[in-house]
């Protein structure tokens, strides 16, 4: 073999051990830090868990209603939208009434004939009472005759029904609304075909609404009709609603063995169906205070990966995220029954740009 050659696979054997030489001379290169964090820090407080638990619920509309097709045919409502405000009588829908007026025409014609019917009967009756009385006529022969006249009679009264039936059926190709209010849900739209029982809008008054919720068995005593219940809603939790309750449906959920309140809420604009709520139980023995409660300002909880938490700031000031345990709203701040202990410090706001394990910056507000 000549030297060249020999050089050549000299150098191709010692090339991986080179390569790999390098690379533990090196070291695996280290993920880069974090940015600092220049955040607000606040010191955790200790804070006395309100006494009472807290059942959830919900504001619902208490005129709330689903319109369906009483009659077939091609539904037109090119104007109709969901959030639509709407007035007690308006039209939201109309049905192609081709079908409708064809019944109407076939009733109307089945009628006709009965009545003509019922006339010719009625004559042939008439005429041949006097022959039967003076047996010019047979007994039997009169019989029948009244027997048609009898049977045409009822065919009359049941034509005459049809056709009430298929005037109500035409009045169904009105969609109106029973309430006013909005436009919740459109079921159906312009150009479908739709069948008696089908789904077509439904739509929600604003003029009474309850809030629902669920207690236990041992507070039922506290919530009479007509006693009076406070409610914090989202949002407003400085401003309770105070309302009354409307009855106790007496028979418990088989699964969560708790019985549903209604509460009748007064009118105010910035109450709407679909809030979410709390109302507080009356507290029992097992349920004053919570041991090692403390208190946070509410900008100061995140959530990461469906986890509720704070960033606690660590002795090198390094930020670690950590999940909490959540009580009540108390003013601007939260509760914690746990995951965190008087006196440690956290970040007073947190946003989405903070990173578990970023460093505090040095020149962060206390």
């Amino acid at each position: 073999m000549s030297d060249p050659m020999r050089r050549a696979k000299v150098i191709l054997l010692l090339a991986p051990a080179l390569l790999a030489g390098c690379g533990d001379s090196h070291g695996p290169m280290a993920p880069p830090e974090p940015p600092a964090v220049n955040l607000p820090v606040t010191t955790v407080a200790a804070a006395a868990a309100p006494d009472g638990a807290m059942a959830s619920g919900t504001v619902e509309s208490d005129d709330r209603a689903q319109l369906i097709a009483r009659a077939a045919g091609t539904l037109r409502a090119p104007g109709l939208y969901d959030g639509q405000p709407v007035r007690r009588g308006q039209v939201l829908a109309t049905i192609d009434p081709r079908q409708a007026d064809a019944a109407l025409l076939r009733s109307r014609g089945a009628l006709d004939a009965a009545i003509a019917e019922q006339r010719d009967a009625a004559a042939d009756v008439a005429r041949d009472a006097p022959l039967a009385q003076s047996g010019a006529l047979s007994g039997d022969a009169y019989r029948k005759e009244r027997l048609r006249h009898d049977l045409a009679t009822a065919n009359l009264a049941q034509a005459r029904a049809a056709l009430a039936a298929a005037q109500v059926d035409r009045s169904y190709l009105s969609i109106t609304s029973p309430v006013d209010g909005v436009v919740v849900a459109r079921l159906a739209h312009d150009g479908d075909m739709v069948m008696p029982g089908s789904p077509l809008v439904a739509v929600e008054g604003r003029g009474r609404l309850l809030f629902r919720f669920a207690v236990p068995q041992s507070s039922l005593g506290a919530f009479t009709p007509g006693s009076s219940v406070p409610v914090l809603l989202d949002g407003r939790e400085d401003r309770p609603v105070t309302g009354r309750v409307r009855g106790v449906v007496s028979s418990a959920d088989p699964a969560t063995r708790r019985f549903t309140v209604e509460v009748a809420l007064p009118r105010d604009s910035e109450i709407l169906p679909g809030m979410f709520g709390r109302v507080r139980l009356p507290a029992d023995g097992s349920q004053r205070g919570t041991a090692g409660a403390v208190s946070v300002p509410a900008a100061a909880v995140v959530d990461r990966g469906g986890l509720t938490g704070v960033f606690v700031v660590g002795r090198d000031n390094r930020l670690t995220f950590r999940w909490v345990r959540l009580g009540d709203h108390v003013g601007d701040n939260l509760i914690v029954t746990s995951g965190l202990s008087a006196g440690e410090r956290i970040l007073a706001r947190a946003d989405t740009n903070v990173r578990d394990g970023a460093r505090l910056a040095s020149g962060a507000r206390p």
